[in-house]
């Protein structure tokens, strides 16, 4: 398992602008995050930011970050995450689709928030009793029991194949799109025989519990629960499997983007506010600043050319 000392997940503002301080700073450090799925990179004009006078895209913008932080030997890797874990030691386990695993002194989040709701009829009523976000979390509530994962992603994966420590009746509901998890979990579908399916579920059926799933080919099935996995692995997931605290939904972090995890840090939309890439930047620095700070022993780092 390669170490490094600092891992970010997400290659947004926030990802990268933490990365440069850090690969500035000789912390050896490993950004992991696909541009190209920024909220930034869809920009076509980008006018508010400092220094930027011509107005380049999002896309442009995240191309030449990318460029940047190599130039200070920091690696980037475009894959997603799917899990990240806490060993012994205080060292954090970092897990990507393709299945390569890190580990790392320190964390920073940068993923935004992007908890997916998947629009499916009665998904409120049942949210917290049987309709769940994370096994790692409910998953000792659905032992032995009928669970369909929603998703078409690696994510979707993920959470499908931790379903299996408790139950083996388990379906990845692709909504209808076609899959765009890695050649590694596809593999892993089909060594532990977890059945996808194409099918819309458009409504969950049932008094005080789910009982049945309703198909937009008017068909119905019998399911104790759902799992909602859509998108990538975002803060509010790794939130419920570490026990970060949150507020109003967002990562809760202090003016050093500390969460209330050692060695955690967050940055960016994860933390809620405005939406904005200058303020995503800024906690990018603060938090790399602070991380640069713990791993060489320092009262003060300063960067300022």
């Amino acid at each position: 398992m390669e170490k490094f000392s600092c891992v970010i997940i997400g290659a947004g503002p926030a990802g990268l602008q933490s990365g440069l301080f850090l690969g500035r700073a000789s912390v050896s450090t490993l950004v992991i995050g696909v541009p190209e799925k920024s909220d930034l990179y869809y920009g076509k004009i980008i006018g508010n930011f400092f220094g930027a006078a011509d107005e380049p895209s999002g896309a442009i913008l995240l191309d030449n970050g990318v460029e940047h932080l190599k130039k200070y030997g920091v690696r980037v890797l475009k894959e997603e995450v799917v899990d990240l874990q806490v060993q012994d030691g205080g060292i954090f386990k970092i897990v990507t689709e393709s299945q390569q695993e890190f580990s790392a002194d320190a964390v920073i989040i940068a993923t935004g928030q992007s908890l997916v709701k998947a629009g499916i009829l009665n998904e409120q009523k049942f949210f917290g009793n049987g309709v769940h976000t994370c096994v790692a979390c409910d998953g000792p509530l659905v032992k032995g029991k009928k669970i369909g994962v929603i998703g078409s992603g690696s994510h979707a994966v993920q959470e499908a194949i931790e379903l299996l420590t408790f139950t083996d009746k388990v379906t990845i509901f692709t909504q209808g799109a076609a899959p765009v998890w890695s050649k590694e979990l596809d593999a892993m579908i089909k060594q532990k025989n977890i059945t996808v399916s194409d099918l819309r579920m458009k409504a969950l059926k049932g008094e005080t519990k789910i009982e049945a799933a309703v198909f937009s080919d008017g068909t119905e099935e019998p399911f104790d629960g759902i799992f909602i996995a859509l998108g990538a692995a975002s803060s509010v997931t790794f939130s419920y499997k570490l026990g970060l605290e949150q507020q109003d939904g967002f990562l809760k972090i202090d003016r050093d983007g500390k969460t209330n995890m050692e060695g955690i840090w967050a940055a960016g939309a994860a933390t809620g506010g405005n939406p904005q890439i200058a303020k995503s930047v800024g906690e990018g620095c603060n938090a790399a600043l602070s991380i640069i700070k713990k791993l060489k022993g320092i009262p003060q780092y300063k960067d300022q050319t």
